[in-house]
């Protein structure tokens, strides 16, 4: 391994590593994914996530110059089903909690795209906004959390209680726009990122009621602050910027910074997912400005793949990472162990995007004509 999950590595050291190839983490052997395929008539599929229960959410799409989403779900033995609209040909389901509700953007009968909920037996509900609206995130109690136009037509973040009731939630002083990044399990709070009269980007935390917290304060003038993930205790994970690039942090649940270990600037990293116990994942610049797969610890920074490419993009419970290393979808277990998790048969590339509970792993691979959704089962 490159790196003792005990002892932070330093600049030097992981220069001298990349400079030398060693690998990042011990290698197990390549398994291969398993094809979700589309809705009938359709060529390509994306699945954006999977809960504790294997149910899976996401869109397929035709073979077809524009773009066009066919909301879809899998149960936890890779079958596809189609989701109902409000009436219009698309939507997307973006996320789901563990009871099997999942949520997102359908379209009506005019084309308009209004923030949904779909019930485990498929029903659909519009979510109450008098602007186009989306949901992006759901917690296990039911509280979803996204976003709408208001009739100036900034994006506002918007919050629907369980029983739908909706409530917008606060702006910076002199701002507007804000979008949603995270909730916690119980929905107590949520994260994201909100512009002040400025136009400078804060990392801020939002709590039940919708009251606002700055957690970039010093940011006026910054080009901009990161609300990457928020995991079940409300610990935020993000970037600040300093020196013109993005540095990795943490805001605690009582709102304190704490600088993720990293290099000084020009270096900089990007974290993208945090677990209840505070592991946070995501990518950095170690070496000539090439990105590799990192996991920030108690114990400090563990680079999990050292010699190519790569990123870490989704963290379980049990520490178990996945991303990809030169655009292969890859697993890291907890003890820095990586499988590299293959692609379709016919296709070279695989993205794994993110995992369950239980290990499950969500993604896609390409095909000799396009992609397919795809996924790992837990082993």
């Amino acid at each position: 391994m490159l790196s003792n999950p005990k002892k932070p590595l330093t600049v030097g050291t992981l220069l001298a590593a990349a400079a030398l190839g060693l690998p990042g983490t011990a290698t197990a052997a390549t398994v291969g994914p398993v094809d979700l395929g589309t809705l009938p008539g359709d060529a390509f599929s994306t699945v954006n996530a999977v809960n504790a229960g294997g149910t899976m959410v996401g869109e397929s799409l035709p073979q077809d110059v524009r773009m066009r989403f066919h909301p879809a779900k899998w149960d936890s033995q890779g079958r596809i089903s189609a989701l109902p609209t409000l009436g219009g040909e698309q939507g997307r389901p973006v996320a789901v909690n563990d009871y099997g509700v999942a949520v997102g953007w359908a379209q009506d009968a005019q084309g308009d795209t209004h923030a949904v909920r779909w019930t485990p037996d498929g029903s659909v509900k519009q979510l109450p906004w008098a602007g186009s609206s989306d949901a992006a995130v759901i917690s296990r109690t039911g509280v979803i959390a996204g976003g709408g136009s208001d009739p100036q037509s900034t994006y506002v973040a918007l919050r629907w209680a369980p029983d739908g009731s909706v409530t917008q939630l606060a702006s910076l002083p002199g701002g507007g726009q804000a979008v949603v990044t995270g909730i916690t399990a119980d929905g107590s709070l949520i994260s994201g990122e909100a512009w002040d009269a400025a136009g400078n980007q804060h990392a801020v935390r939002w709590s039940a009621t919708g009251a606002i917290t700055d957690l970039s304060p010093g940011n006026q003038g910054n080009p901009g602050a990161t609300a990457a993930a928020i995991n079940d205790f409300g610990v935020v994970a993000g970037t600040v910027t300093e020196a013109g690039r993005p540095v990795p942090v943490a805001w605690k649940r009582d709102g304190r910074q704490v600088r993720l270990d990293w290099p000084a600037p020009p270096a900089s990293a990007t974290p993208r997912a945090i677990n209840r116990a505070g592991v946070v994942v995501g990518s950095g610049e170690v070496d000539f400005a090439e990105n590799r797969a990192v996991r920030w610890s108690a114990s400090g920074m563990t680079v999990l793949q050292g010699a190519r490419r790569s990123e870490a993009v989704a963290i379980n419970d049990s520490g178990t990472a996945v991303g990809n290393v030169e655009s292969v979808a890859a697993r890291w277990a907890a003890d820095g162990t990586e499988t590299i998790l293959g692609a379709l048969p016919g296709g070279d590339y695989s993205w794994a995007t993110g995992i369950a509970r239980d290990g499950t792993i969500i993604g896609r691979s390409d095909l000799d004509y396009g992609w397919h959704a795809v996924y790992w089962p837990a082993s």
